[in-house]
């Protein structure tokens, strides 16, 4: 009797051990996938802000406003993108594909610069703006083979996340007690998928999210009309400067919620770069149009209320286009928002201007 408590003695530290161990490695792999999927995201939102923030520097410049200071900071990221080496904590993602459409998009970033120093001495805008064309597909190609990457490490991390969910129900034969710790691992497995399309920050939709929604209607196009809304940060860099990047997050995160609030309603919402927001709505109206941006307007004018500093106030820019799909492209929908929207950028900057 003695040696069959032993046996069976045995074979509960066994098991035990085995749990303990499996536990250990679900932990790990957690921890890392969890890291390695931010890490994709993050990628995955700076390539579109190179993509967003490229389009704007060509239409300022075509517009005869240079912008050296954002000049400078496309080449921090592209560079960064490329390389992984850089102030805004990019990881280098290990793909054929997306490493050889970066090299590209950085030696068209080169001739894209020559083409805007011509036309700062007054030639070539034609020339600028059809690279700027090219320059916008290329990167939006950069932006599909980065997303096609961080889906592949989604699936390989959930198949080495069944292989391991798979060991760990065979050991929890041995008693109930690991069924709770099984149970609490997989739904944290679940979660992992989610991230990829989770912005950290904000807690809202992220770039990979707006891109796999307009992927969507591209290949499926809902027949209603679909109603995009651009908006767009104002004086975000003088928060940085003077409050941090602390500071200026706050106000992002602070401006999200209300979008989210007044957004939940109506349809979908993401943080579209640094500090700029989409809403796709389908089957909208003018008058709900209206009703969602005067929301807005008001939730942010009580929240700038109560803050003395204007650094912790909220200002954006706003604008929105509609059509439907069976005639238009989304592309073209969203770019005409984004056009309604810095049109209405400059109106703010303008009265601005004037009152001082």
């Amino acid at each position: 009797m003695s040696g069959l408590r032993k046996i069976l003695s045995n074979k509960l530290y066994l098991g035990i051990g085995l749990v303990i161990l499996l536990f250990i490695v679900m932990g790990a792999v957690s921890i890392s996938s969890l890291e390695l999927l931010q890490g994709n995201a993050r990628v995955v939102n700076y390539v579109g802000i190179v993509r967003g923030a490229t389009q704007k520097l060509v239409k300022e410049e075509l517009m005869g406003h240079p912008d050296d200071a954002l000049i400078k900071r496309l080449d921090g990221i592209v560079d960064e993108l490329l390389t992984g080496e850089g102030e805004n904590d990019l990881v280098k993602l290990d793909d054929e594909a997306y490493l050889k459409n970066m090299s590209k998009v950085k030696e068209s970033w080169t001739l894209l610069k020559i083409d805007i120093a011509n036309v700062r001495s007054g030639q070539g805008q034609q020339e600028l703006y059809d690279a700027s064309q090219e320059y916008f597909e290329l990167v939006n190609d950069t932006v599909f083979s980065a997303e096609e990457y961080s889906e592949a490490q989604v699936v390989y991390i959930n198949w080495i996340m069944v292989v391991i969910n798979g060991a760990f129900v065979v050991v929890l034969v041995i008693g109930v007690v690991f069924a709770v710790r099984s149970m609490a691992i997989r739904r944290r497995a679940d979660a992992l998928g989610v991230l990829a399309y989770v912005d950290t920050l904000t807690e809202i939709n992220n770039r990979a999210s707006c891109e796999r929604l307009i992927g969507e209607w591209i290949k499926d196009p809902p027949q209603e009309d679909v109603w995009a809304f651009m908006f767009d940060m104002n004086d975000l860099k003088l928060t940085n400067d003077f409050l941090g990047h602390q500071g200026g997050d706050q106000v992002i995160k602070a401006f999200a919620n209300i979008l989210s609030e007044v957004a939940q309603p109506y349809g979908f919402l993401g943080r579209y770069g640094g500090d700029e927001f989409l809403a796709l709505f389908i089957d909208c109206s003018d008058d709900i149009a209206k009703k969602f941006l005067d929301e807005i307007h008001e939730k942010v004018d009580s929240y700038n209320e109560v803050r003395s500093n204007k650094l912790e106030q909220i200002s954006y820019a706003g604008g929105f286009a509609h059509g439907n799909l069976a005639t238009k492209d989304i592309d073209d929908i969203i770019h005409e928002a984004d056009n309604q929207m810095y049109l209405d950028k400059r109106k703010i900057k303008k009265a601005k201007l004037s009152a001082e």
